[in-house]
């Protein structure tokens, strides 16, 4: 059987390629937010490379515990 985090790494990778897909098929602008319950962590994917665009974690965080 596969172990936890290969499985997150493949689903992952997988969302990633979705929401990369979803943004140029709809001419949209798309934030992928992947949050690890156990440690913490954040991933973030954001389809434009804008510093002003989507949320920083402090704020996602503030708003989303």
């Amino acid at each position: 059987p596969k172990r936890r985090s290969e499985r997150l790494s493949k689903r992952k990778s997988t969302l990633i390629n979705k929401t990369d897909e979803l943004a140029k098929l709809c001419d949209v602008n798309v934030a992928l937010i992947i949050r690890n319950r156990q440690t913490g962590h954040y991933f973030t994917y954001n389809s434009i490379d804008l510093e002003s665009w989507s949320p920083s974690k402090e704020q996602i965080a503030s708003h989303h515990p």
